[in-house]
């Protein structure tokens, strides 16, 4: 089963976790851009998105795909 995903454009050009998010892709999920997600705070720590219309932030790539992970569709 596939996850909606959405990055805000601005966390994903500051935290460079495109390569991520292209993995994702390939495991079938639908990854969008959107121009804010009105998370400024959080999203200016590290790199976050929404999943299924969950907020999710990290302090790193490796943290944000452990986030991932537990919260994917199996």
């Amino acid at each position: 089963m596939s996850a909606v995903i959405v990055v805000c454009l601005r966390n994903l050009q500051e935290n460079r976790h495109g390569t991520m998010l292209d993995q994702l892709v390939e495991e079938g999920h639908d990854v969008s851009l959107s121009h804010c997600l009105n998370q400024c705070v959080g999203c200016r720590r590290g790199p976050s998105l929404s999943i299924d219309g969950s907020w999710i932030g990290a302090a790193d790539e490796a943290a944000l795909r452990n986030e991932l992970d537990a919260k994917l569709p199996k």
